[in-house]
């Protein structure tokens, strides 16, 4: 089933890690998946962190990676916005600087709540500095006509101790007050899974979409008719798998990602 597999698409919370605390083994799971020559690629809807800041993350856990091995939601939504509308679009982010920079070093004008009203585009990922200024502002830009774009939808991110919101609760808020549902770059689209491949050089039928969601990583998967991994690590429990539908099954079902070693 894996023979053809020449690549892994990794998600991040829950699946490398949750918080700051990695996922006991992975380390050594990533060196042997390596040593195999597997490419690997960690895939996150998680659009808080540049490809530097999440290489220094993996560092202050112990893990070893590269800035090349990491795609975002955040990418992938520059990337679609650049190809599909061009540069010199207004763009009020609901968002951190990460996702900012990667707008400005494509040609897109960032706009602050003061001049949301001229936004063509409300983009929004996880923002840890969510408030109600930042929601006005989205919503008034919706109002006079931006579009309303969302890297992710995920409702929560395993951490430590338990869950915290994320992106996609931001997303509510704004859908709530404005009745705009936003269009959706990450997982569970196929957009994301459709430019990573791009972007890493693997075909669909090379690669392994490994995550711990079902509602996510596993339908991304589907959609774009991709073999995948659902790990317990995360959001998805052993319990829950009697309730996952059959055509969203996952092709695997692992503890974690260490047992990825009994495969290759």
């Amino acid at each position: 089933m894996l023979s053809d597999i020449k690549g892994i698409f990794f998600d991040l919370d829950g699946c490398i890690y949750r918080g700051k605390t990695p996922i006991p083994g992975v380390g050594d799971t990533i060196a042997y998946l390596k040593s195999k020559g597997l490419k690997i690629i960690y895939l996150t809807n998680n659009a808080s962190r540049s490809q530097k800041e999440y290489v220094e993350h993996f560092k202050s856990m112990g893990l070893d990676a590269v800035e090349s091995e990491f795609y975002t939601s955040g990418m992938a939504t520059v990337e679609y916005m650049y190809k599909k509308y061009g540069a010199g679009h207004k763009v009020y982010v609901v968002g951190g600087s990460a996702l900012k920079s990667l707008f400005k070093e494509r040609g897109f004008i960032i706009v602050d709540e003061e001049h949301a009203k001229e936004a063509d585009f409300v983009v929004s990922c996880f923002d840890p500095e969510f408030n109600f200024k930042r929601l006005e502002a989205a919503c008034y830009a919706i109002q006079y006509g931006a579009k309303f774009i969302a890297t992710n939808l995920d409702m929560v991110l395993p951490v430590e101790d338990g869950y915290r919101p994320g992106a996609g609760a931001m997303a509510a808020a704004i859908s709530a007050a404005t009745k705009v549902k936003p269009f959706l770059i990450g997982k569970p689209s196929k957009i994301i899974v459709e430019m990573a491949l791009k972007y890493s050089g693997l075909k669909r039928d090379e690669a392994l979409i490994v995550g711990d969601k079902v509602e996510t990583d596993i339908i991304a998967a589907k959609r774009a008719r991709m073999k995948s991994a659902l790990v317990l690590t995360g959001v998805t429990k052993a319990e829950d798998l009697k309730r996952i539908p059959e055509r969203y099954y996952p092709d695997i079902v692992l503890e974690s990602v260490n047992d990825l070693e009994k495969l290759f």
